[in-house]
């Protein structure tokens, strides 16, 4: 929890929950990314709303902070972002070419370069940049191992050869060659090499076909931590601008990153009751001696997990208190033991944030149910409002929780 924080614009008075971003989080968090970068050029990933950050505040803190290319999965974000007065060059790689001809011409006329992986896609935007009058700017791509974006090796040739001639006719011009590894999270795995190679080979096929790209990257997050060998032009960087672990081997605080987000709640009912009280639906929980259950407005609805209960804590003044019960609709409660002196109603529950500050983080849920932080962060709901903390914050007082007791089973 973030307390004598100022923030940006006025949250609305009366609130179930709510998302606060520490803004100082993400510029921080670059600046510590680039000084690791071996690359001339850092790409802060702005995707899915900036991995629910906010996409125009998070893109202007990280270009503030040095960031010199933005990423977005969606050509509706990168022309929101140019909307906003955005003017750094952006990436975005998502699109169904043969039914959005309409954005795509809006992405280019407002210079955003897009990516492109097959002979498909690449006659699709000769034919809009010919509309144009001017050539689309575009990054081919290279599946390497992922099965997902990008040629397959088998197909690049060809790709390289009409994309050149679309050059020479001024209708395309290929800035960019780039991969994404399936193995990124893995350092030590061999097929990381072999992607690279892969894509090395790509590289020298393209420039033989008469291409000349300025960059070439590969590299998202967690190699920009782990991989200086693959850093290459530049580097992408999406969870961990955002303070999250970008593999299960990396933990953010050992290179100086921090979570830029917490989502916060008030504590709106406080009740005791007996031993053998089922607690929720289904009676999944159940008291086995006198405890105080607390309410959190918040629910699925908000992006709460169901499978959280039982499995992760909350804090609240300074206590960690566990889930308990099945995680309803919009609200769901919290075990705050056998004697709840010191928490009173309007308290607010940090659910995650930074566990500096004694809060589970969002790595530490995903955790909890399986997965991980990123998936957490990217769930929480739209209807929560954002707060954007720009000044420094003091962390809330902790206790450690004392030793767990047979209070109840999940």
């Amino acid at each position: 929890m973030r307390r004598n924080a100022q923030y940006q614009g006025a949250a609305p008075a009366a609130l179930s929950g709510q998302v606060t971003v520490d803004l100082s989080a993400i510029s921080d968090n670059v600046r510590s990314l680039k000084e690791r970068s071996e690359a001339p050029y850092f790409m802060a990933v702005v995707k899915g709303n900036a991995y629910g950050h906010g996409l125009v505040e998070v893109a202007r803190e990280a270009i503030a902070a040095g960031a010199d290319w933005l990423g977005t999965a969606q050509l509706t974000e990168a022309i929101a972002l140019r909307q906003a007065g955005v003017t750094v060059p952006i990436l975005s790689w998502l699109y169904l070419a043969s039914q959005t001809s309409a954005t795509i011409l809006e992405a280019l006329e407002n210079d955003v370069d897009v990516s492109l992986g097959s002979v498909g896609q690449l006659e699709v935007l000769v034919g809009i940049a010919g509309r144009l009058g001017r050539p689309a700017v575009v990054h081919l791509e290279l599946d390497s191992g992922l099965s997902r974006g990008g040629a397959r090796k088998e197909d690049w040739a060809e790709l390289v050869a009409r994309a050149r001639e679309a050059e020479l006719d001024g209708t395309l011009r290929v800035r960019g060659l780039w991969t994404h590894l399936a193995w990124a999270d893995v350092p030590a795995h061999p097929g990381n090499a072999t992607a690279v190679a892969e894509f090395e080979d790509a590289v020298r096929q393209a420039r033989e076909a008469g291409l000349t790209p300025d960059l070439r990257h590969v590299s998202s997050s967690a190699n920009i931590l782990d991989r200086p060998e693959f850093h290459f032009d530049m580097v992408r960087a999406g969870l961990a601008i955002y303070g999250l672990a970008p593999a299960d081997h990396l933990n953010p605080a050992d290179f100086g990153l921090r979570p830029a987000l917490s989502v916060t709640a008030p504590l709106v009912m406080v009740k005791k009751v007996p031993a053998g009280t089922g607690v929720s639906y289904e009676h999944q929980a159940i008291t086995y001696e006198p405890r105080y259950l607390g309410l959190i407005p918040l629910g699925y609805a908000d992006g709460i997990p169901k499978g959280i209960s039982g499995r992760s804590v909350v804090n609240i003044a300074g206590r960690a208190v566990p889930v308990i019960g099945k995680v309803c609709m919009d609200q769901f409660m919290v075990d705050l033991g056998p004697d709840a002196t010191g928490i009173d109603v309007g308290d607010t529950a940090v659910l995650f944030g930074d566990p500096a500050c004694g809060a589970a983080s969002a790595d530490d849920w995903g955790a909890a149910i399986g997965s991980h932080g990123d998936e957490i962060i990217n769930r929480i709901a739209p209807r929560l409002p954002r707060a954007y903390a720009t000044a420094a914050y003091q962390c809330p007082d902790y206790q450690e929780p004392a030793a767990a007791g047979p209070g109840n089973v999940a």
